[in-house]
């Protein structure tokens, strides 16, 4: 099985490609065969149930608890842990937006014939980067926040703002993405997490480990809508939004470039993502073996190491 151990290693091109073992590990319930990859759809059922017990009439916030969260799948207990979500914040959601929440068992179904087309860009993931694992990923209920998010038991999807035609169309991109993330994770073990706080954690850091589940989810599906808005307005305005991302990219300050509203009301968001996903895909361009780095990419430490190495930026001099 997958990372019940670790050998640190270096490659030529400087990236570590082993990580040590230590408490922050992938889950070691991972498949090789994408045709195998469990796809955990108890957590949404256990929502429908407890969504049908509101409309009797009882406390709201225990019924939600009983027979929602507390019923936790693995990715759920994880989710819990990672956003703070409680019954109270859910219930909110749900009287807010119940439209959405009632809707919840169309969501399901069309998880569920999707499912198919989630295998296939798996599989097709597994030839772009050939060493890929696949621990489950997990469909959940959340507190109306539109989350995709690895996660050491895998990756965990929340579907409350997804339509139905979205689930079907384009929530492959996002499976991609952050099956991606869990193969950084099967690689660098505790390593991974060192961009997450303290002085590793820059803009430039976040936006390669992100670019690299970009640019490959690019590659695999075609991109989601939301990034691939933002990959083509980087490529318009590429040289001029290289030189506001260099001038910033070791600082810590990611606001204007992940996550949230920019400042500048013409930028769409998450532009790191855009900046992130094509100095990885220039390296890529360059490299003479591709599979290598693939497998480069996905083990990056050193990101102003890995800048410099792709030679991206120097175009615009």
């Amino acid at each position: 099985m997958i990372i019940r151990a670790f050998v640190v290693a270096i490659t030529t091109a400087g990236f570590l490609v082993a990580g040590p073992v230590g408490a922050q590990q992938l889950t070691a319930n991972v498949v090789n065969d994408p045709s195998e990859v469990a796809f955990v759809y108890e957590d949404v059922e256990n929502f429908i149930r407890a969504f049908g017990g509101l409309a009797e009439g009882a406390d709201t916030a225990t019924v939600l608890q009983a027979q929602y969260l507390d019923l936790g799948s693995p990715g759920l207990v994880m989710f819990i842990e990672k956003y703070d979500l409680t019954a109270e914040r859910l219930l909110k959601a749900i009287r807010r937006y119940p439209g959405e929440y009632a809707a919840i068992d169309e969501k399901l179904a069309a998880l569920r014939k999707s499912e198919a087309s989630y295998r296939e860009a798996y599989a097709d993931l597994k030839k772009v980067a050939e060493d890929s694992v696949f621990p489950p990923t997990y469909f959940l209920v959340g507190a109306r926040r539109g989350i995709g998010s690895g996660s050491t038991e895998g990756p965990l999807i929340t579907i409350e703002k997804k339509s139905t035609q979205g689930i079907q169309e384009d929530l492959a991109a996002t499976l991609v993405h952050e099956m991606v993330h869990m193969e950084q994770l099967a690689v660098l073990g505790d390593a991974y997490f060192a961009i997450f706080s303290g002085p590793e954690r820059t803009l430039l850091a976040t936006s390669v480990r992100e670019g690299v589940a970009t640019l490959l989810s690019e590659l695999v599906t075609g991109g989601s809508p939301h990034k691939n808005e933002a990959r083509a307005y980087l490529l318009e305005h590429e040289a001029e939004l290289w030189e506001q991302f260099r001038v910033v990219m070791l600082g810590s300050d990611m606001s204007d470039w992940l996550w949230s509203d920019p400042a500048n009301p013409e930028w769409p968001r998450d532009l790191g993502y855009a900046m992130g996903a094509r100095i990885v895909e220039v390296y890529l361009r360059l490299a003479d073996n591709r599979d290598e780095a693939v497998r480069e990419i996905l083990a990056i430490t050193d990101y102003e190491l890995f800048l410099r190495k792709s030679g991206y930026g120097t175009q615009f001099r």
